[in-house]
């Protein structure tokens, strides 16, 4: 292993331009994020309907994603990304705008949250595959590492603004910050001079067959299939208690906006933390394999832990923990399955990645949701950390690298 040589990425100047964009950009969104959810819980005082507000932004997934993927193979990514965005802009605006007149309303918050869902499974899908365009096989696990450690500081640093200013000025100025943050990331996407790869192009096959294509190409690459299961499994059961962290915050660690705040930024700082390492790593796709099951077991059990803690520094720490865990296992996931397709089929594997670690989500937020109303919100996020620790398990029983027999 090499340490920091795979921060040469970030020597390609359209690459740094994407990503400096797109951080900026991520704050706003997970400002948004961590202020929707307390602004519906303020309003609702309901932990189903935080598991309603979960399900609304990953369902569009579950419909559109698979057409989205289609559509990063079909035209230029980076025009496709630009229209996300201006979408996703406008979407920040309209929540922004109702909730500073006091007009807005709980399914207010949940309808654009599926709206923003929707945009999401064009945006995903075009952006991931972007970044191979941008940088090539050889950088790409480094790129994947960055735009992870990008995401997560993100993470730290939209929840703990996003709490202080919901603190001091409420909910609706986090709503506009966010829709500002848009503007970053189309500057960045407009001066890059990449241009579409040659494997890009309208294609021979009609919409339906070329999406089957994907999945068949998908199916019969099997380390591809195996990982993108894996992943389902993962995002339907435990990466939903995200969207439960305010009812722990209220209920069982009794603590206010701006602590809260702090709680998602732990997880953020964490997974900001693996990916530093991991983007500055050069490791064998070996070592991403042994690694994937190693983070799986660490998330499973801080997550577990997490939710038995009642004591607000140990939840911090282990939220920390969940974080690192949940970020090493995911870069490992999305470095083996983009390593391992063409760039014909790129939109559409992702698209299926982004349907397995997003659209699933939808059940398992409604199902912790169900857990939560009848026996506590805990009992709900142990649930998950224990089927994830058992997907493990299977994952090392059943694994069978290249070249064995």
């Amino acid at each position: 292993m090499k340490f920091f040589e795979g921060y040469n990425v970030l020597r390609l100047r359209d690459y740094r331009l994407f990503w400096m964009g797109q951080w900026v950009s991520l704050v706003g969104t997970w400002m948004q994020g961590v202020t929707q959810a307390w602004l519906l819980m303020r309003l609702t005082e309901s932990p189903m309907m935080l598991g309603l507000l979960g399900a609304a932004s990953s369902a569009p997934l579950l419909v559109l994603v698979l057409l989205g993927g289609l559509v990063s193979d079909r035209f230029d990514r980076r025009r496709v990304v630009i229209v996300t965005q201006v979408l996703s802009l406008l979407q920040a605006l309209a929540l922004a705008i109702l909730t500073l007149g006091g007009w807005v309303q709980p399914w207010h918050i949940i309808a654009l949250a599926g709206a923003l869902g929707a945009i999401n499974a064009f945006d995903v899908p075009a952006r991931q595959a972007y970044v191979m365009q941008l940088v090539g096989p050889a950088q790409l696990p480094n790129a994947i590492a960055l735009n992870s450690t990008g995401f997560n500081a993100a993470r730290v640093v939209g929840p703990a603004v996003g709490g202080l200013l919901v603190a001091a000025v409420g909910e609706g100025l986090c709503f506009l910050l966010n829709a500002l943050s848009y503007v970053a990331v189309l500057i960045s996407l407009l001066l890059i001079h990449t241009r579409p790869g040659a494997a890009m192009g309208k294609g021979g096959l009609g919409g339906v067959a070329a999406v089957a294509a994907g999945l068949r190409y998908a199916r019969l690459q099997s380390d591809v299939a195996r990982i993108l299961v894996l992943v389902g499994v993962v995002s339907a059961i435990a990466v939903p208690y995200r969207s439960f962290l305010p009812d722990m915050a209220r209920t069982i660690l009794d603590v206010g906006a701006w602590r809260f705040g702090l709680l998602m930024a732990a997880a953020g700082l964490g997974a900001g933390a693996g990916g530093l390492v991991l983007a500055g790593l050069t490791i064998s796709q070996a070592t991403y394999r042994r690694l994937l099951p190693a983070a799986l077991v660490l998330f499973s059990l801080a997550l577990a832990a997490f939710s038995v803690s009642a004591s607000y520094v140990l939840s911090l720490g282990l939220l920390t923990l969940v974080g690192v865990g949940g970020i090493v296992y995911f870069n490992c996931s999305n470095t083996l399955i983009q390593l391992d397709t063409e760039d014909l089929y790129r939109g559409r594997v992702m698209s299926l990645y982004a349907l397995m670690h997003q659209g699933t989500a939808t059940f398992g937020s409604l199902g912790i949701g169900v857990i939560a109303d009848r026996y506590g919100t805990p009992a709900g996020l142990i649930a998950g950390a224990a089927v994830c620790l058992a997907a493990a398990g299977a994952w090392v029983a059943t694994d069978r690298p290249r070249g064995a027999q």
